[in-house]
């Protein structure tokens, strides 16, 4: 039987081998945890989604995300785009910011909404996994070039998923595809996928700006007062991040996370004078 002192002295020292366990986002920061699907393109051939963009598989997503909303973890904002979600935390942070737990157990917890996900919306069976960074954003001007970056990304992508499918069907090989995309220009794309029918700027606006999830503030009247309640919005329809309508939208998203005040209610006190 092993002394309770020998193994103290023994195994002491195991948990300083954790080596990013204290790793810490410094408190009050506000941060974007990045999560991207691994390996997307052969899940999606695997449970045939519709190429190049299938809605089934943006609302498996959104829902997917969404469960951070139920769980408590309080993000700002989710922004959706191809098979990422980028998920915006002001001034709470999960886990104290400890970036191991951050990055793992919400990557996980969004692996496993989607693999369920996959059920309910392609009624296959499937797994999905997605990796996690966490990108820091000093203000709300950083925040807006994050998003917008993130939005051009999506354009860009949508582009060339358009085009990949239009050259597949005219039956070009993989090879000869990212070939032909990686030396055009953005101009020759849009006028070669002109000609075969898909305008580009037309196509449905979640697939060329992405999806926004937010909690939106709206008052319910109880017996003879109101209460400030929550309810998830969203919003398939964006506007670019660099317009003023998208300016708009995301800084009043900022203020009603920062004036979050659940529960409070505009009633008229109840207490009675003593006598």
């Amino acid at each position: 039987m092993i002394k309770s002192d020998t193994y103290t002295d023994k195994y002491r020292n195991w948990s300083k081998h954790e080596t990013f366990s204290k790793t810490c986002i410094p408190p009050g920061t506000p941060f974007f945890l990045r999560l991207d699907g691994w390996k997307f393109r052969k899940l999606s051939e695997a449970i045939k989604a519709e190429k190049p963009f299938d809605e089934k598989f943006a609302k498996c997503l959104v829902s997917s995300g969404k469960i951070l909303f139920t769980k408590g973890f309080r993000p700002a904002l989710l922004y959706m785009a191809s098979d990422e979600i980028n998920i915006l935390f002001l001034n709470a942070a999960p886990f104290r910011g400890r970036i191991e737990k951050v990055n793992s157990v919400l990557a996980s917890l969004v692996s496993s909404a989607f693999t369920l996900n996959l059920r309910k919306f392609f009624v296959k069976e499937n797994f999905a996994a997605f990796d996690s960074r966490i990108v820091v954003v000093l203000n709300d001007g950083k925040i807006m070039e994050y998003l917008a970056w993130r939005q051009m990304n999506s354009w860009r992508n949508h582009n060339n998923a358009y085009a990949y499918w239009v050259f597949h069907k005219m039956g070009h090989k993989p090879s000869e595809i990212s070939k032909k995309l990686k030396g055009l220009k953005t101009e020759e794309l849009h006028e070669i996928m002109f000609r075969q029918g898909v305008n580009l700027a037309k196509t449905p606006q979640w697939q060329r700006r992405g999806i926004l999830v937010y909690k939106q503030p709206f008052l319910r009247k109880v017996e003879n007062c109101f209460v400030t309640r929550w309810k998830i919005n969203e919003n398939w329809k964006l506007p670019l991040f660099t317009s003023g309508d998208g300016v708009k939208l995301i800084k009043q998203i900022l203020e009603w996370t920062r004036q979050d005040k659940r529960g409070k209610s505009n009633c008229p006190s109840n207490k009675k004078s003593g006598n």
